[in-house]
């Protein structure tokens, strides 16, 4: 990897360093570079001109010319016959017109071609690559996913601050208008048994034993504990109990009398009792959960006031009519 991103760096600046100015990102098997700041200014380049279709040509030829220079490497750094040597090899993968790269394991890139396949046809402006972010995991809502790569696309094809802003109030003022039981988390309930287990006996525990003897007990797994509890306190015996394995949605309670902090339900179960619809759901936690952190957690880099339009929204709120 290291002479790889090494000769990449050559080819475009002359200088065989694989830290060197024309890398953007490197890992343990690829490495995105652009030849653009450094070619664009010299004189063999002046007029070239630097469409789609010739810059994927160009690094086509530069994956090329970076192949070649495996079997002299691996003589020179492992004693390989050139023949072996040569098995040694690498591919342009892809070709982006912009990416976020925020972090270690964590970027995104637009693409328009990958492996030789456009991706920027039929009215589409590319194809996400997204190593890390939230709008991959599966605690993140579908919907939220989708809000998520919409706005990744925007900044990726040039949107500024302003109509970032803009587009996360509309998704804001749309959530706040949802039911507090949608604004949920996607989660996977296992080892409920066993937990249940454990609550029991920390809840008939001697007030002699050591605080340490207790279990922390995932907070999505108690979520789903306290609706079976809920369930037989309400005397419900027509909605499902949350089993191990269970698919659920977690919601974040606001200050009860039970002391409950968050409660889940069954993601089949496909009507609600109107004794969970009544719980004092904690719509704003959620909300920071849903879009606050996951906004920040993929445009933060960008240092953007993303809270703005949240308080613009509340005080706008305040004096509608």
């Amino acid at each position: 990897m290291k002479h790889m991103c090494s000769k990449i760096n050559e080819i475009i600046t002359g200088d065989y360093d694989y830290k060197g100015i024309a890398s953007i990102y490197s890992d343990t098997d690829s490495n995105y570079f652009s030849a653009y700041p450094v070619m664009k200014d010299l004189p063999e380049f002046k007029d070239f001109e630097w469409t789609k279709e010739n810059v994927t040509d160009l690094y086509d030829k530069i994956g090329d010319m970076t192949n070649a220079s495996f079997p002299e490497f691996m003589k020179k750094a492992f004693n390989c016959p050139e023949k072996n040597g040569a098995i040694i090899s690498a591919a342009r993968e892809l070709c982006a017109i912009k990416g976020l790269f925020i972090k270690k394991k964590r970027y995104a890139v637009l693409i328009y071609d990958k492996e030789g396949k456009r991706k920027d046809t039929n009215g589409k402006k590319g194809e996400i690559k997204a190593m890390g972010l939230d709008l991959k995991r599966s605690d993140t809502p579908k919907i939220v996913q989708e809000f998520l790569s919409d706005i990744l696309v925007d900044v990726l094809t040039g949107a500024n601050e302003a109509d970032i802003q803009t587009k996360v109030l509309e998704f804001r003022k749309e959530f706040r208008s949802w039911p507090g039981w949608l604004k949920g988390s996607p989660k996977r309930a296992n080892k409920i048994t066993y937990y249940e287990g454990i609550l029991n006996s920390q809840t008939t525990m001697d007030w002699k034993t050591p605080s340490s003897a207790k279990k922390t007990i995932p907070g999505h797994v108690l979520a789903s504990i306290n609706w079976n509890r809920l369930k037989k306190i309400y005397n419900d015996h027509y909605s499902m109990p949350i089993q191990d394995g269970f698919k659920v949605i977690v919601c974040k309670l606001r200050p009860n009398p039970s002391g409950l902090t968050s409660v889940a339900y069954p993601v089949d179960e496909m009507t609600l009792p109107q004794w969970f619809k009544d719980l004092p759901f904690d719509d704003e936690t959620m909300e920071e959960v849903l879009i606050d952190q996951k906004v920040k957690n993929l445009l933060g880099v960008l240092n953007w006031d993303l809270d703005a339009n949240k308080n613009a929204n509340s005080f706008g709120d305040l004096f509608s009519f």
